[in-house]
């Protein structure tokens, strides 16, 4: 047991030199929330042959909390010192999940001391919204969840022996000794669009092992980024998922090794590897410059808002229909002007709603334009309208994220992302948005929200923690369609149990109320 200080935090350490004379040494970097203990399931396999170290990150393990602010130089600078106090200058990085993303930084920053790089279902960012959503995910049980969800969940998404008590118990434990903001810090870094893109210019081998059942860096995203990289080893290990040195160790730790001995694959340079190269290079660069493109945010949720890249556009949004193009767009980035016609105003003749669209385009365009756009933000064909950004709206993302609750089955994970969704959603819903596709909208998000507030009151109530669902009620009555009386019902239980005679003599004064409103006067 060691420790290391680097830039005011302790750093928790293992070296485990080989006798053999001439023995590389093995730097094994965990992935976010779980720690160097996880490594010692292949430890025993290689270290006759290899030295290896271990380290806990910063805010994991045993390590200390670490830093406020985490950044790639920070992580990186701690490694470099940590290999320089062991006068490691020429080493092997094999890094899993967040670690394999570290590994490839620290490659591109201090290349002379690393002689190739071996990634562990590697915390891949490519252009796809599906991976967004999944470290998305992360981050929201992470902020939102108790620190064991989050262990639990991950779990099931890491080892294909999440069934293992003891495992899981283990993976639980890793993530409740985290450092929560280090964590949500780590997962946020590595989202932004740096890899694979990086390490296209690393020139190291490279060896990929992805777990044949890992339902993020799955087999077939392992085979596109091997496709896209000249020395790289590629393999799908059979039965295993993320963790595929603890599903599989002997399997692993006999495919490390062969590589360490010979790091530079056969065949990778013939013809068709060349050109399939080049060509799927050329994807992921025209994907990343989407990515990267003009961006446009819109925000629906409490308020109106809409920035252009970096600036506020204020003005002119509640004049002639240009809130409702907006968002029709956002969703319908393409569209004819029929589809708009029909869409927004459908209660107009169809020549005079043609004739006031060509208006309303012409104001709603001038709103769009900046300086910033190497081409036109909007494109008004004689049929289609386009819209060039990329669009960045909180009801979109809301109403994706309501689905996906909807659909979890886990109801600990469920809860968790409840909570985030619970934190979204304050004040009004698509103020001052009227039009018979926003009302569609915001009839879809509170049918969804509906079901999600109640199903959350009731989890609170079965696992004894009723006080936490109250304000699920009350934003379900705030924006949710259901009967009043559902929400009444269960909040007079939870008063009535917790004796606030005050606020139970409340709800069920509004619950006789409601019962002895007439339908027509409801209405009004």
């Amino acid at each position: 047991m060691s420790f290391f200080i680097s830039a005011d935090s302790l750093m928790y350490y293992e070296h485990y030199e080989c006798p053999a004379k001439g023995a590389k040494t093995l730097v094994m970097i965990h992935g976010a929330g779980l720690n160097s203990t996880f490594w010692q399931s292949i430890v025993p396999l290689l270290e006759w042959r290899y030295s290896v170290l271990l380290y806990d990150l910063s805010g994991h393990g045993q390590s200390s909390e670490g830093h406020p602010d985490i950044s790639w130089e920070l992580l990186t600078g701690e490694l470099h010192a940590l290999l320089r106090s062991l006068r490691l200058d020429r080493v092997t990085l094999l890094g899993h999940d967040f670690g394999a993303h570290l590994a490839v930084q620290f490659a591109s920053a201090y290349g002379s001391m690393v002689e190739s790089l071996i990634l562990i279902s590697p915390f891949a960012h490519l252009p796809l919204a599906s991976l967004h959503k999944e470290y998305k995910l992360r981050v929201s049980l992470a902020k939102k969840a108790a620190r064991q969800t989050l262990g639990e969940a991950m779990a099931k998404r890491m080892s294909v022996k999440h069934t293992d008590a003891v495992l899981t118990q283990r993976i639980v434990q890793a993530f409740e000794r985290v450092h929560p903001p280090t964590y949500v810090q780590m997962v946020e870094l590595a989202m932004k669009p740096l890899f694979p893109k990086d390490y296209l210019v690393l020139q190291k081998p490279i060896l990929l092992l992805s777990g044949e059942q890992d339902p993020v860096f799955t087999p077939a995203l392992a085979g596109l980024t091997h496709a896209q990289l000249e020395s790289t080893g590629f393999l799908v290990v059979p039965d295993a998922s993320s963790l595929v040195f603890v599903d599989q160790p002997i399997y692993a730790a006999d495919w490390i090794d062969a590589f360490s001995r010979k790091p530079l694959p056969g065949q990778r340079n013939n013809a068709i590897n060349r050109e399939l190269r080049q060509h799927v290079q050329q994807l992921t660069k025209q994907g990343y410059e989407q990515w990267d493109g003009n961006r446009i945010r819109i925000r629906c949720l409490g308020k109106f808002e809409v920035w252009l890249n970096d600036r506020i556009v204020t003005g002119g949004w509640n004049t002639r229909y240009a809130k409702s193009l907006l968002i029709y767009l956002a969703f319908h980035p393409t569209a004819t002007r029929e589809q708009l016609c029909e869409a927004l105003f459908p209660e107009v003749e169809h020549p005079n709603a043609m004739r006031n669209l060509r208006v309303y385009l012409s104001h709603f365009s001038k709103l769009l334009e900046t300086n910033d756009a190497d081409k036109p933000c909007l494109t008004i064909g004689r049929d289609v309208v386009k819209l060039h950004y990329l669009v960045d709206c909180d009801l979109m993302e809301f109403l994706n994220d309501l689905q996906q609750v909807a659909a979890e089955q886990d109801s600990e994970v469920k809860y968790g992302l409840c909570e985030d969704l619970l934190s979204r959603l304050s004040g009004k819903l698509m103020p001052g948005c009227y039009d018979p596709f926003a009302l569609s909208l915001k009839e879809k998000v509170e049918q969804l929200w509906e079901g999600i507030t109640l199903w959350a009151a009731d989890y609170c109530t079965l696992t004894g923690k009723s006080s936490q669902a109250i304000p699920f009620l009350l934003s379900g009555l705030q924006h949710g369609l259901a009967d009043e009386t559902l929400y009444y019902d269960r909040l007079i239980a939870i008063y009535q149990k917790n004796g606030n005679t005050k606020e139970l003599r409340k709800w069920v004064r509004k619950k006789r109320n409601s019962l002895s409103t007439p339908p027509a006067e409801e209405k009004l």
